[in-house]
């Protein structure tokens, strides 16, 4: 392989879709000179993200298909040609060594862009259950890089796969007194997490309102909200009365502190929320998001609850009620928190970057070496 390596990650929509792909640039800078652009849809949370993370990015006209209108579906054809158009312009300027495609609509385009250029490409998926756009193109991959073992069973017959886990940017691992110093609060006090993914998430950020300020008045028990923007005034409005024992937040980019202060989470179950706490070994009242694409959070939520790692509550039970009985149970004994935590941890993947990136060099080399091969036959 030449001294540096070109990639291109596309991909985007949630912060699931982004989070993977920069922390598997981190890895490959580690192990080489790595020029990478990132590709977006234009408008997506993945503007905002990559700008904080100072990435070279370059956006696609486009939309997702999920939740999209009748009208919008009838163009989709032909706005996913616009697409198309527009990311092979970029790749020919650009002139990768691979693709990296993490899913979401920019993903679809780049990626069937690479594949009329002959780039090398490398699908990365990071729930149970294949998002769509992976799901239909896994069988043009030449590796397909799984979070979960239980994904194998959505690809077709043949498709090269290697199960790393999901790839976590670098984050540094507090002690619990640094952590706490963080949000101002006491490291002795027992600390939970309420938190519902990139975007929030009403009804989890209500019942974990109600949740906090039962239990820091009757308790003692510390909380850390991250709710997003649009339900931080009526989260604040409820815990009022509380106000010095509970932390609510938009977003915290220096997640490393509140998994690092927390004894248990409450959160959604989409894939980096799990990876990331299973890393940090915080046991986990799971309630996946009752509209994700089949089902895929309850099913992201499953290994760790069969471990015993995590509880599962689905959205439709959800109530502070139940919230309070699941951590009634869980600060009840100190033995079965730190064997969840023991379970949290051995699941976790901590080299899955590194096993990623390790696995895209050795495709390029490859590619590489059978392209000099042809060279001389010829």
């Amino acid at each position: 392989m030449s001294e540096a390596l070109r990639i291109v990650v596309a991909g985007g929509g949630t912060g699931g879709h982004v989070y993977p792909g920069i922390a598997v640039v981190e890895r490959l800078e580690a192990l080489l000179d790595t020029h990478a652009l990132f590709v977006g849809t234009r408008g997506g949370v993945e503007e905002k993200i990559l700008a904080r993370a100072g990435r070279t990015y370059q956006s696609l006209p486009g939309y997702g298909l999920r939740r999209a209108s009748a009208a919008r579906k009838l163009a989709a054809p032909v706005v996913l040609l616009a697409g198309v158009a527009r990311a092979r312009s970029i790749l020919s300027a650009f002139r990768p060594d691979v693709v990296l495609g993490t899913g979401g609509y920019a993903s679809a385009a780049v990626v069937v862009a690479s594949l009329v250029q002959r780039t090398p490409r490398v699908l990365q998926e990071q729930n149970s259950v294949p998002g769509l756009v992976n799901r239909k193109l896994a069988r043009y991959a030449n590796l397909m890089l799984l979070g979960y073992d239980e994904s194998r069973a959505w690809l077709p017959a043949g498709v090269p796969a290697l199960v790393v886990g999901n790839p976590l940017r670098r984050m540094p691992s507090p002690s619990r007194a640094q952590a706490a110093a963080f949000f101002r609060l006491d490291p002795a006090m027992p600390t939970v997490l309420v938190v519902g993914g990139s975007r929030g998430a009403h009804s989890l950020n209500l019942a974990g309102a109600d949740t906090a300020a039962q239990l820091a008045a009757s308790r003692g028990v510390q909380f850390i909200v991250l709710c997003g923007a649009a339900d931080r005034a009526e989260v604040e409005r409820r815990t009022q009365a509380v106000s010095n024992r509970v932390r609510v937040l938009d977003y915290l980019d220096e997640m490393h502190f509140a998994y690092a202060a927390s004894d248990v989470a409450i959160a959604r179950s989409g894939a980096s929320s799990v990876f990331e706490l299973a890393l940090f070994g915080v046991p986990a009242i799971f309630v996946p998001y009752p509209y994700a694409a089949d089902d895929h959070q309850e099913r992201n939520a499953a290994p760790l609850v069969k471990a015993g790692a995590a509880v599962l509550v689905r959205d439709a039970e959800l109530s502070a009620a139940r919230l309070v009985a699941e951590l009634d149970g869980a600060f009840s004994s100190t033995e079965r928190r730190r064997a969840m935590s023991e379970a949290m941890r051995a699941w976790s993947k901590p080299d899955a970057a590194e096993r990623a990136a390790e696995a895209i060099v050795a495709l390029v080399k490859k590619k590489e070496r059978g392209m000099k091969g042809q060279k001389l036959a010829a």
